[in-house]
């Protein structure tokens, strides 16, 4: 594995020595009470072989709908996820999809979908704004969601069409957060060919933005190694969805994100480390009601 990210590392290196990424992660102005339980729902799928994907769909209990979701596809023998979708389906649902690189061809890659459901919960319609990426390797761009004057994201998620086209990729996603007015979703644009990405913000009326909690793991300065990223809530709150970002990063040190999910009243973001200096860090992001 550690000579597969090497090489995937130095496809892009070629093109871009260091571009660095800085997300700006405003914060929330508080939330209500966190009266409403949070019930999880899950789903699973897996995928074998070099350039496959798979696609997991997990629906909320009868009488609740969707406050967020998550995604979880560790890598193992070898095969690495490149995750390119986590979204909200309607009000009840949360879809998750990956990519799979695995040149030698010897692992599988289970993905488990996470929706976070409550009951007493206010509808939301989703803003998206799509953006082309060039097939130039570069950090960026950014696709930013906003939801209208008087509404409130309350959630975010992002998709792009399956990035993987050996040796290298069309673009990975290196960040997905809140935004004063929405959702944020940064790439690394790789140089395989064009390709989009695209942001979406759930937005709701009436509501208070969530707060925000963040958190950081120690950086990571070898390669094929995971680190984690834990965001706690404040006492009394508990977050049904959360955000990633390694705002550190460049081209020689980064992360493949392949966690995203929430642990009881906190957000946790794993990612595998491929290259090696600069250390850089996995940051966390959980957005508390």
């Amino acid at each position: 594995m550690s000579r597969m990210l090497t090489a995937l590392g130095a496809a892009l290196v070629l093109t871009l020595t260091a571009v660095a990424s800085a997300p700006a992660k405003p914060g929330g102005q508080g939330g209500p009470p966190a009266a409403d339980p949070i019930a999880e729902a899950t789903a699973t799928a897996q995928a074998s072989g070099d350039g496959s994907t798979a696609t997991a769909t997990a629906t909320c209990p009868p009488g609740t709908k969707a406050a967020g979701g998550g995604f979880e596809a560790p890598p193992t023998g070898g095969a690495v996820a490149i995750v390119y979708e986590s979204v909200k389906v309607g009000q009840h649902s949360w879809r998750a999809s990956v990519q799979v690189l695995d040149p030698a061809g010897t692992g599988t890659v289970t993905l488990t979908t996470y929706a976070y459901c409550r009951a007493h919960l206010s509808a939301t319609h989703t803003a998206e704004t799509t953006v082309p990426t060039t097939g130039q390797a570069q950090f960026g761009p950014t696709a930013s969601a906003a939801c209208p004057r008087d509404e409130v994201a309350v959630a975010g998620g992002f998709h792009m069409p399956p990035p993987l086209l050996s040796p290298t990729v069309t673009a990975l996603f290196f960040d997905s957060l809140r935004s004063a007015s929405g959702w944020d979703t940064t790439v690394f644009t790789g140089p395989a060919a064009p390709s989009s990405l695209t942001s979406e913000a759930y937005c709701a009326r009436s509501v208070d933005a969530p707060a925000e909690a963040d958190g950081a793991s120690a950086p990571n300065t070898l390669d094929s190694t995971s680190s984690t990223a834990t965001a706690t809530c404040p006492a009394g709150l508990s977050p049904a969805t959360g955000g990633f970002a390694q705002p550190q990063s460049v081209i020689v040190s980064f992360f493949f994100v392949y966690s995203s999910k929430r642990i009881g009243d906190s957000w946790q973001v794993s990612g595998l480390h491929s290259g090696g200096e600069p250390g850089v860090p996995l940051d966390s992001a959980a957005y508390c009601s």
